[in-house]
C-alpha cells in the first residue's frame, strides 16, 4: 500500500532531514564551536594602533569565534612586567611589544614559540620579521629616522647632516628614555668608525665622542612627537628625531610643514610585534587572534589607518600611503634592524651616558 502524505516519516528520512539541517548551519559555527563564550585577554599598544584593534580586529574576531576579547592598552616594558608578575597564573594570552622586548621575554620563558599550524598567515610575513626563532612576529613596521622642516632650506638627507653648522641650536633630540634614541648612537658610531650601520651597532663606545660633537646643535630633548612637530612647524627648530615614521606622518597628512628623512645610510626598522604568552589561559584562541592580525584585510586596514607598513607580502596600499611607508619588499627589507639581544643589557649604561653628555 502507498504511504499516505499524512503518515510520519521513517526514522531514516528523519535522520536525513536532521543531517540536512546540520548542513544548513553556518560553517564557522561548526568550526569554531570550541571558542564559543570564551574570554580572551590581549594587551595592545596605545594610540592609533590600539584604536584600530579595538574598532576593527576585535569586533571581527568576536563575531567569527563567538567569544569575548578584553583589551588592555600598554607598552613593551610594562607588558613584560605584567607577565613576570603573572608568571604562575597568566591572565593574558596575547601580548604586543616592540622587537626589543622579545629577547627579554624569551630568555625569561614568558612567551611561547608561535605555532605555525595554528597561525597559517605567519607564512606570509617577510621572513626577517619573524623574530627570535619564531617567538614573536611583526605585524606592523615603521621607519625610524630624523625629520625636518620643509621651510627652513636644510634638508636632512644623511644622519651626518645633524652635525652640520646649519643646525647649530636647531636640533630637537629624542629623549634617551625612548628606544629609538639608540639609533642615533648607532649612526654616530657608524660615522665615527666608517663602518656600515649593521656593524657599527656592535661598537657603540666609538660613537660617544661623536655624540659629544652633536651637543652644540641640540636645542632641547623631547618625549612627545606632537609637541615637537608643533615647535618645528612654528620655526622654533629645523630638525628633530630620530622618531617613528608612524608618529610623524599623521601630522604631514594634516598639512604640517615637515617631512620625514630618507637618510642615505638607510633608516632603521621600528618593529611592532605580537607574542603568545607562556601557559596562556587561551592558547588556541590567542593563536587565532594573532592569525587575524596578520590577515591581509587587517594588514591593509591597519597600514592605512596608522601609516605604517604591513609585515606581510603582497598588500596593495592606497597610493598616498604607499608613497610614505617603507613598503613593499625592497623598502621594508632595506631597513636596519638592531640586535636587541646585544643592546638590551647595555641600555641602562647608554641612558646614563646620554644624560652625562647632554645633561638630560
Amino acid at each position: 500500500m502507498a504511504v499516505s502524505k499524512t503518515q510520519p516519516s521513517s526514522p531514516r528520512r528523519r535522520s536525513l532531514l536532521l543531517a540536512g539541517g546540520a548542513l544548513a548551519v553556518p560553517a564557522f559555527a561548526v568550526r569554531n564551536a570550541w571558542a564559543q563564550n570564551k574570554v580572551l585577554r590581549v594587551s595592545t599598544y596605545t594610540g592609533p594602533q590600539a584604536e584600530y584593534v579595538r574598532k576593527f580586529i576585535i569586533p571581527a574576531f568576536e563575531k567569527q569565534f563567538g567569544c569575548k576579547v578584553l583589551q588592555t592598552e600598554s607598552a613593551t616594558l610594562a607588558n613584560i612586567a605584567v607577565m613576570r608578575t603573572q608568571r604562575a597564573n597568566p591572565q593574558f594570552s596575547v601580548m604586543m611589544m616592540d622587537d626589543l622586548g622579545i629577547p627579554i621575554a624569551k630568555a625569561e620563558n614568558l612567551i611561547e614559540q608561535l605555532p605555525q599550524d595554528r597561525i597559517p598567515n605567519l607564512a606570509n610575513v617577510f621572513p626577517r620579521y619573524v623574530l627570535n626563532d619564531r617567538y614573536g612576529t611583526a605585524f606592523s613596521v615603521s621607519a625610524i629616522a630624523p625629520w625636518y622642516s620643509t621651510a627652513a632650506g636644510v634638508p636632512v638627507e644623511s644622519f651626518a647632516t645633524l652635525w652640520s653648522e646649519d643646525l647649530r641650536g636647531q636640533f630637537m633630540m629624542t629623549t634617551p628614555k625612548l628606544s629609538m634614541s639608540v639609533t642615533l648612537l648607532v649612526a654616530a658610531a657608524a660615522l665615527a668608525t666608517g663602518k656600515p650601520i649593521a656593524q657599527a651597532q656592535y661598537e657603540l663606545d666609538a660613537g660617544w665622542a661623536k655624540m659629544a660633537e652633536l651637543k652644540p646643535n641640540v636645542q632641547t630633548i623631547y618625549e612627545a612627537s606632537g609637541n615637537a612637530v608643533l615647535q618645528v612647524s612654528q620655526g622654533q627648530a629645523i630638525a628633530a628625531g630620530p622618531d617613528f615614521s608612524k608618529a610623524i606622518y599623521p601630522y604631514i597628512f594634516k598639512g604640517a610643514p615637515v617631512t620625514f628623512s630618507q637618510p642615505k645610510e638607510g633608516a632603521f626598522a621600528g618593529i611592532n610585534c605580537v607574542t603568545l604568552v607562556k601557559n596562556a589561559p587561551e592558547p588556541e584562541l590567542g593563536a587565532a587572534f594573532i592569525d587575524m592580525c596578520l590577515a591581509n584585510e587587517f594588514q591593509k586596514g591597519m597600514a592605512e589607518f596608522i601609516y605604517a607598513a604591513p609585515s606581510v607580502k603582497d598588500i596593495d596600499l592606497k597610493a598616498d600611503v604607499a608613497k610614505m611607508v617603507p613598503y613593499p619588499a625592497d623598502r621594508i627589507n632595506a631597513l636596519h634592524s638592531l640586535d636587541w639581544a646585544y643592546i638590551n643589557p647595555l641600555r641602562s649604561g647608554i641612558i646614563d651616558k646620554f644624560n652625562q653628555v647632554f645633561g638630560a
